[in-house]
């Protein structure tokens, strides 16, 4: 045979990549794309927006009415559970992200099912395109800045003016609810930003070591490819952090003079330090060895 039809041989380490790739795709080759919804994309990031629209306005309406001292329960006409209102902003958000995520899915992604039984992994497989490492940037900012107007701002005008002398108390559960899941938001996105920049380097180095079907495989996909575990706990870090200036404003109920300086329970900042260090460890790790699924970063599947 000539030395030129000679196939070429792949390398050591081409081989190697080869053969986790080939390992890592979450779909066959012979499936054909579907999609989620019979709605563009279009439709549904408008249906979205606007539920989202919808939510700013109701908290804004509320927060603005309970600074002025009047009761949730006003919204209800003096029903009792006019009180469960505090929650009504995050519901909406919580409906909006349904539209909003299958938006995402027809615009940059692709759509498959397939026929699986137990514990053989989901029926509905989602491949994406990574997203921009600007709009990464931008969604930050937005989280960082949603947590400073809910809860940054609120507790330094509290303690420095008068301007919530008389609010009503379910002010702060309003802003203290939606303010503590902006900075969630705030660290799962730091965590998902360091779990995409290690997760195919380690996949590169060690990927080849992964025994598919194998308790462990089996578990980091469960775990980090399913659940997205790590970045639960990455909330739970940010959550808790998130809550640090109301010690300050639980402090500040001891200062009577305008040259005090308000000081935080000692006790009560030890507890939520260690909480978020904890769940910071949990989700650190949990990057770091989401690679053992030896699924792609860029895809999702059903746990059903």
């Amino acid at each position: 045979m000539p030395r030129s039809a000679q196939p070429r041989r792949l390398s050591a380490a081409q081989r190697r990549k080869a053969e986790i790739a080939s390992r890592s795709r979450t779909v066959g080759s012979d499936k054909t794309p579907s999609q989620p919804t019979p709605f563009s994309a279009s439709t549904l990031y408008i249906v979205g927006g606007m539920l989202v629209a919808a939510a700013m306005v109701l908290l804004s309406l509320m927060a603005a009415r309970t600074a002025g001292g009047d009761d949730l329960r006003e919204f209800a006409g003096g029903e009792t559970w006019g009180d469960n209102l505090v929650t009504a902003p995050f519901l909406i958000l919580m409906v909006a992200a349904v539209p909003l995520f299958l938006a995402e899915y027809h615009r940059r992604g692709l759509w498959f099912t397939r026929e699986r039984g137990a514990f053989q992994g989901g029926s509905n497989v989602v491949v994406l395109r990574p997203a921009r490492l600007w709009s990464r940037a931008l969604w930050l900012l937005v989280s960082i800045l949603a947590w400073v107007v809910l809860i940054a701002l609120p507790v330094h005008y509290d303690i420095t003016t008068d301007v919530f002398a008389d609010a009503d108390s379910s002010l702060w559960t309003l802003l203290v609810a939606h303010g503590t899941f902006a900075a969630g938001m705030t660290v799962v996105l730091v965590f998902s930003f360091v779990k995409r920049m290690t997760y195919e380097r380690l996949t590169a180095r060690f990927g080849g070591g992964i025994v598919y079907g194998s308790v462990s495989q089996r578990l980091w996909r469960f775990l980090s490819y399913q659940f997205r575990l790590e970045l639960w706990f990455a909330f739970c870090c940010g959550a808790a952090l998130g809550t640090i200036p109301l010690l300050y404003q639980l402090g500040a109920q001891s200062c009577y003079t305008a040259e005090c300086v308000p000081v935080p329970d000692a006790a009560l900042l030890a507890w939520i330090l260690w909480i978020a260090a904890g769940c910071a460890a949990v989700a650190l790790i949990g990057c770091l060895n989401a690679w053992r699924s030896g699924k792609s970063l860029y895809s999702a599947e059903s746990v059903t």
